[in-house]
């Protein structure tokens, strides 16, 4: 059977290629300038509309960058009207001045878009933003959103106030100088812009994917919960999914000398309670309300190995969504910063038939043993094998009502 990287490389994809982050990604797609923005027409293939909330409506105003400047997103209207929206979370990486740090973020990813508010300008955007029928067939015609992420906080920080990080040395008080981590707001605020001002109905007739890659994967998870409740009857018509991309990581990691990014912790469940306190993050209601009465901390439910029972189990145990996870088990960002990069590692495999067994209770998965990260925003989404079809596949399977299937590629069985 054909492998993973097999499959990318027969798109003319390098394993390099196949190895990026979405972090990479997004520093490429961002680092330019006012002058670089290509004008568009609206209705033209590519053409998207950057909206700022805070700049729309002063009610919208706590939704903003780490700098203070507005968060956004960008916005492509379906050229057919559909009642089908396709709703990205982007990723890009974290901070917490333990792991990694602040001062060493790209501006591009802690301030607003350089594009104005309103303004529509030209954008080739991969996977399941492709606006091409053959490339994208089940998603094309969708109205499509990419959620900026500038809060360098996973999408859950739930505070108004600023603090001081590694990257505003010079500031003495943090209620003048630091940074926000307002992740929460941000995606809630756009969701509220988008119903208002663009054509997001919440009558029941419309359906939703939602997606979150990387740190947006983590963030998709944490607001899952505000979603629904901002969209309230599409919820109750069962017309909302959850994709999952590059975002699954094990609570209760703890291997000696394996410290975690640039820190001298070993523990994820420590890096996850600096993460909450750091960013004053707040998750999914159902996970921290039962792993607190466990007498645990709500911090663990960052983690999708505990937290995905709860997005998925019916209420009034969780919020029964249908949530589909693409997943590694050798994930390029969680072996790099859990430092398991050496192939003859023991530790290595420990965490791979973890993850497989934690990935099990999946009923819809796409997975591989081979290290790569996500692949929904991204022509990698093309990535399969001839016998059980690529990525693109069971997402449009997923999306129109199949049964539940699992693709696992090239992941040998554990002892």
């Amino acid at each position: 059977m054909p492998t993973l990287t097999q499959g990318l490389a027969g798109l003319g994809l390098s394993l390099a290629v196949a190895l990026g982050s979405t972090l990479a990604a997004r520093a490429d797609d961002r680092e330019a300038t006012a002058t670089q923005l290509e004008p568009c027409t609206p209705g033209e293939l590519d053409c998207w509309q950057t909206v700022k909330p805070a700049l729309v409506d002063t009610r919208w105003a706590d939704a903003r960058c780490n700098d203070g400047t507005p968060g956004g997103y960008d916005f492509r209207p379906s050229p057919t009207r559909s009642n089908e929206w396709v709703i990205l979370f982007e990723g890009g990486g974290s901070c917490d001045d333990l792991t990694l740090s602040c001062a060493q973020r790209s501006t591009n990813l802690t301030t607003t878009s350089i594009a104005g508010n309103g303004q529509w300008t030209r954008a080739a955007r991969e996977g399941v933003l492709n606006p091409r029928a053959n490339v994208n067939p089940d998603f094309h015609s969708a109205n499509m959103v990419q959620l900026h992420y500038c809060s360098s906080d996973q999408w859950s920080g739930a505070t108004s106030q600023r603090r001081i990080t590694s990257a505003t040395p010079q500031c003495t008080n943090e209620a003048d100088c630091g940074w926000f981590f307002s992740g929460r707001a941000n995606a809630r605020r756009a969701i509220e812009s988008l119903r208002r001002d663009h054509g997001l109905r919440d009558d029941g007739s419309q359906r939703v994917l939602f997606v979150g890659t990387s740190a947006g994967g983590f963030g998709l998870a944490a607001n899952a919960e505000a979603m629904t409740a901002l969209l309230p009857n599409t919820y109750a018509a069962d017309g909302l999914r959850f994709v999952l991309d590059g975002a699954f990581v094990l609570d209760g990691w703890n291997v000696p000398r394996h410290y975690i990014g640039d820190s001298n912790v070993t523990s994820a469940d420590k890096v996850a309670l600096q993460n909450w306190r750091f960013w004053r993050a707040a998750y999914e209601t159902f996970c921290e309300e039962k792993i607190s009465a466990a007498g645990r901390h709500p911090s663990l439910c960052t983690f999708l190995s505990i937290d995905y029972t709860y997005l998925t189990a019916r209420p009034p145990n969780g919020l029964g969504l249908a949530v589909l996870v693409q997943n590694s088990t050798l994930d390029y960002a969680a072996i790099k910063r859990l430092h398991l990069t050496l192939t003859n590692d023991p530790a290595r495999q420990v965490w791979r038939c973890e993850m497989t067994e934690a990935l099990s209770a999946a009923p819809w998965l796409f997975s591989s043993g081979e290290v790569y990260h996500t692949l929904t925003a991204s022509n990698r989404f093309l990535a399969g094998s001839p016998d059980s079809g690529t990525y693109r596949d069971l997402l449009g399977e997923f999306w129109h009502g199949a049964a539940p299937r699992r693709i696992v590629l090239n992941n040998p069985p554990c002892p």
